[in-house]
């Protein structure tokens, strides 16, 4: 069709073929012929639509040709009561507003008959037009209370709903169905066209928040003059024009990635004969299937293995610029299809320790992180998947043998699953366990489990880990020997406790896994745990030199999470010879951070408290008292103080320590 020639919808690819987020690049649509438009206008109108319909359809076009074919064969689509005919096509997004009744608001709506004001109560569910077509239209009190609504709900829609990050990188996926609505005024202002977006309320208002677009703007201004909303479009498609994809900026670009919105337009309804449902209920039900009654959710564990297999296809597979980061026997391997003797003939480890280790390296890796995140876009289309979501993939992947073994008994799986999710957050695993950095038992003529542990010994003696960051060998090990203390019965590293007594541990597992590691006895604790799990032996407790430690009847004792929670409780020894020096100094530095860090959370915890339930902030919208907080601040203000000058110092010594080895080096 002329005028409506599309370039390639291709991803943006990054110059340099590193592993970098990128964004989708859309197709550069023109703006539409004036005569396109109007020839859609003139088959709506032949359709029966309402004028203010024909206006805003015909001009929301991105395709009036294409549009203006498809009403003479439209989909269907069935809802309760009746069939809804529908026209796929894409429409600009200025011409598209959220639904003014979303009824997303229902759960706390101001009603009349509760004292609220008039500006503030609940507006009108829509009703089917008068003419009787597939059209809605709504009274309000004036424009300014639409207006005020719409403003309202694109601001809570976007607290709530955040879609903010994931349209700015690819767009708006699913199409939303729009219907149009006709807007009537008890003050006599003219009437209003609009097309609403009857279930994609939160998806539009993320465009307009990311385009900065007005929904009243929208609504009463755009709408009824096509040369302001023709010349809206047209300033983004002119830039792209004259400055070419690659040139615009980022925010640029992602503008220009919500211009447009795929939509499910509603050009007519049939109802059941027997029903004769009007055409608003008919929207309602469709609205009611699509979020008050869904299919049910699969669960987070369902989900999580269907992510996990599309995430090991993403790293299996090699790209323009990269080659794959796990080969097909890898896959194999990671995903459990190939037995265990199978495994052992391709050259695998046989322990599972070994196995989640490089399950681990290969997704929580920082190297991996874009072909994990494409994975994950592939099924859910979330654009900024966390880490939090990379850990839970990687926790499927590891527990599948074992979820096995146990017949899918949940009693048994679940607080498993949950351990190993909190205790693979630990920080450090992006950082070490890289793709270039050889496991222990990953090759046959690779370093020993003995000597991994005595790497970890060294790094404890370098005060890793009282630092607040565990070296290389400790956080292998912690991965390796947190597998089988989470599979252990009884567990012998559990989930933490919150709201119970003063004296139950709240500590993480990562976090107790850290003071484990930050101690030579925890370090053969941990070495004896990975021994004991690859001969499939209980797990007991060892000394300070690796010895079992027996009970008062001689018996080795069993591992338990009071255990390790009790004995490695992050504090300092009480031994003489490690109280003074560095090493001693380390461990009362990552009690400060701890102390910061609880301080850190302590603070958004409180902030986070609301006026009322769903209300906003307390201590945002009413403040706290000033005294109080002056007081803590000079406290807080006294330690800053103290900490700066312990850096001034450092850096002092650091800077003498430097003239004096120049100093040593000249003639």
């Amino acid at each position: 069709m002329a005028g409506e020639h599309t370039m390639a919808e291709i991803p943006a690819i990054n110059g340099s073929g590193a592993d970098v987020e990128v964004g989708w690049q859309p197709a550069q649509w023109p703006l539409p012929r004036v005569a396109a438009v109007d020839n859609l206008a003139d088959a709506l109108s032949a359709k029966g639509f309402t004028q203010g319909a024909v206006r805003a359809l015909s001009q929301a076009a991105v395709r009036p040709d294409e549009l203006r074919r498809k009403l003479s064969e439209p989909a269907e689509l069935r809802v309760q009561g009746g069939t809804l005919l529908i026209a796929e096509t894409r429409l600009w997004s200025a011409a598209v507003v959220p639904h003014p009744a979303n009824p997303r608001e229902y759960g706390r709506r101001s009603y009349a008959l509760g004292g609220a004001a008039a500006s503030l109560r609940v507006l009108p569910e829509p009703t089917s037009s008068r003419e009787g077509l597939a059209e809605l239209e709504i009274l309000v009190e004036s424009p300014h209370t639409l207006a005020q609504r719409l403003e309202d709900a694109q601001g809570r829609l976007a607290r709530e709903n955040p879609l903010g990050e994931d349209v700015a990188v690819d767009g708006v996926l699913q199409p939303l169905t729009v219907v149009p609505m006709t807007v009537r005024h008890r003050d006599g202002h003219r009437s209003a066209p609009l097309l609403i977006a009857a279930d994609g309320s939160s998806r539009i208002s993320a465009v307009h928040d990311l385009l900065g677009y007005a929904p009243s703007k929208v609504a009463y201004e755009w709408s009824s003059d096509r040369r302001l909303f023709r010349r809206e479009v047209n300033r983004w498609i002119r830039l792209v024009q004259q400055q070419g994809w690659e040139h615009l900026s980022d925010s640029e670009q992602q503008k220009v990635r919500v211009l447009t919105v795929p939509t499910r337009v509603v050009i007519g309804f049939r109802p059941n004969e027997r029903s004769n449902l009007p055409f608003h209920t008919a929207v309602r039900n469709f609205i009611g299937l699509t979020h008050i009654r869904p299919p049910k959710p699969y669960g987070s564990a369902v989900e999580n293995e269907a992510k996990a297999d599309a995430v090991l296809d993403a790293l299996a597979q090699p790209t323009r610029t990269r080659p794959a980061r796990i080969t097909e026997l890898e896959k194999q391997w990671f995903a459990g299809v190939i037995s265990h003797d199978e495994a052992v003939e391709e050259g695998f480890s046989p322990y599972r320790d070994v196995r989640a280790a490089e399950i681990v390296r290969s997704v929580l890796g920082g190297s991996a992180k874009r072909r994990v995140n494409d994975g994950i876009r592939s099924l859910t289309a979330k654009q900024k998947p966390t880490r939090e979501d990379r850990v839970d993939i990687a926790v499927e992947l590891t527990i599948r043998p074992y979820r096995t073994e146990m017949n899918d008994l949940q009693q048994l799986v679940r607080p498993r699953r949950a351990v190993l999710q909190r205790a693979y957050r630990l920080k450090e695993i992006e950082q070490h366990l890289k793709a270039d950095l050889r496991l222990e038992g990953a090759p046959e003529d690779g370093p020993s489990l003995e000597r991994l542990r005595d790497e970890a010994l060294e790094e404890v003696e370098s005060g890793l880990g009282d630092s607040g960051e565990l070296g290389p060998a400790q956080t292998e090990l912690a991965v390796k020997s947190c597998y089988y203390m989470a599979v252990a019965d009884p567990m012998a590293l559990q989930r933490e406790v919150f709201g119970g007594p003063g004296h139950e541990d709240d500590r993480s597992p990562a976090t107790v896994l850290r003071a484990m590691l930050s101690r030579s006895r925890g370090v053969y604790q941990a070495y004896e745990v990975v021994r004991a799990g690859r001969c499939h032996e209980p797990l007991y407790e060892v000394d300070e030199k690796g010895a079992p430690v027996l009970t008062s009847w001689g018996e080795p004792r069993k591992l338990t999470d009071t255990l390790v929670r009790h004995t490695y409780n992050g504090e300092p020894t009480t031994d003489v010879a490690q109280s003074t020096g560095y090493q001693a100094a380390s461990r009362r530095w990552a009690d400060v951070r701890v102390k910061v860090e609880e301080l850190t959370r302590a603070v958004t915890a409180m902030e986070a408290v609301p006026v009322d339930e769903g209300g906003h902030s307390l201590v945002q919208r009413e403040g706290w008292d000033t005294g109080q907080i002056t007081e803590l601040r000079r406290i807080l203000d006294r330690s800053d103080r103290r900490l700066a000058a312990w850096a001034d110092v450092y850096e002092l010594n650091k800077e003498a320590a430097q003239e004096q080895a120049e100093a040593e080096q000249e003639p």
